[in-house]
């Protein structure tokens, strides 16, 4: 009898949680199923944006394994995320801990956070006027080291370094952000674990590697996947510096969709590209996941 009537209580429960999800139900259906399903829909039709689409069925699909640009901008995005990745969060760290004991510590932390004030337009254009071989001061800096070689490069027009120079002005642009993340981390951190470890003779790198990063590691494992999704979908920064070029080094596949959809105006075979795209950000998300699964058993 009990069971019976704590049954009917749940339900009246479940009823009475339905007008508060409702809102949040139906946003969530504007927001990311329509889309996705019209994406899906778009995917197998033949569309230039003028008259009715036409279904050609997998057609997109196939064109897209034979297509040697998306697959050279498929290598490009592994390139952005992984080597970005690699420069960002060995740094983030670092400026976290090193802005947590230093004496100024919040005005480097100002410092290092700044230029997520500027624009991503603003800070690409920057960049694009520094590794200017007529005057932008990068080459001004390697001509008055004596390397004169380095100082007229075309940093920004040779296919072998203009991708990572991008890499390298998007993860200045938004490395402070990373460092508050790291920082708010270390914080948590019980301050007693580090005392009795250095109280036992161990240096500041053994705190680091055996106390603090495993303390950490769920909250750098969670920032790894949001770099992830980040960085599959580089586009800004891309755009405002080389559009691409030099001969489709820098094309990721969000800028090839982009042109695909609003250059080519081949918006079924953009509409492939991005479902591939979500494809490539789940599949890396995944595969960091499991790769970090080891520290699943550390807790704060």
């Amino acid at each position: 009898m009990k069971t019976r009537r704590y049954g009917i209580i749940d339900r009246q429960k479940r009823r009475m949680l339905i007008p508060f999800l409702l809102p949040a139900l139906v946003l969530y259906g504007a927001i990311t199923l329509y889309p996705g399903i019209s994406t899906f829909y778009m995917s197998v039709m033949d569309w230039g944006g003028v008259g009715d689409p036409v279904f050609i069925g997998l057609d997109n699909f196939t064109r897209l394994v034979r297509d040697p640009t998306l697959i050279k901008a498929a290598g490009n995005t592994f390139f952005y995320v992984v080597v970005g990745g690699f420069i960002l969060f060995p740094l983030a760290i670092t400026f976290a801990l090193a802005t947590k004991s230093l004496r100024r510590g919040k005005l480097y932390r100002f410092l290092i956070l700044a230029p997520i004030a500027l624009s991503v337009t603003t800070a690409a254009l920057l960049w694009k006027f520094a590794f200017n071989p007529n005057f932008g001061f990068v080459g001004d800096v390697f001509a008055a080291l004596g390397l004169e070689a380095l100082s007229s490069w075309e940093w920004l027009g040779e296919p072998s370094t203009a991708l990572f120079i991008v890499v390298l002005a998007s993860v200045w642009h938004g490395i402070g952000i990373w460092m508050l993340f790291f920082i708010s981390a270390i914080e948590r951190v019980p301050p007693e674990l580090r005392e009795a470890a250095i109280l036992d003779g161990a240096n500041a790198f053994q705190v680091f590697r055996h106390i603090t990063f495993p303390l950490i590691w769920e909250m750098t494992r969670t920032l790894i996947i949001l770099w992830i999704i980040q960085a599959s979908q580089a586009f800004g920064f891309i755009i405002a510096m080389t559009n691409g070029g030099p001969l489709g080094a820098t094309e990721v596949i969000g800028t090839y969709l982009y042109k695909q959809a609003f250059v080519q105006f081949e918006y079924g075979y953009a509409a492939a590209v991005a479902i591939v795209l979500s494809l490539v950000v789940v599949t890396l998300t995944v595969i960091s996941r499991r790769i970090g699964r080891r520290g699943e058993g550390v807790e704060y």
